[in-house]
């Protein structure tokens, strides 16, 4: 639940035209609330390390795709706003 919140707030930012850096932000939290969850509901330390590690990964490369199309988006809407083609 919490990566597919983070996907939409990370397009919704994207939309509103903010900074290429704003998506790691959104997935350094978002892995941080997993990586809560994972320590609650796994005892081994290992195994929520790699968990945590590769949705980090996972994290980072869907947010920066999301946060692309919503500036893209957030783009064509402000030259629409502007009267431009």
């Amino acid at each position: 639940m919490l990566f597919w919140a983070g996907s939409v707030l990370s397009g919704f930012l994207g939309y509103r035209l903010l900074p290429w850096w704003v998506p790691s932000l959104v997935a350094c939290a978002v892995a941080t609330g997993q990586f809560f969850l994972f320590q609650t509901l796994f005892g081994e330390r290992g195994a929520r390390l790699e968990l945590v590690l590769s949705s980090l990964i996972l994290n980072l490369m869907m947010y920066y795709a999301t946060f692309s199309i919503g500036q893209a988006i957030g783009r064509r809407w402000a030259r629409r706003r502007k009267g431009g083609a």
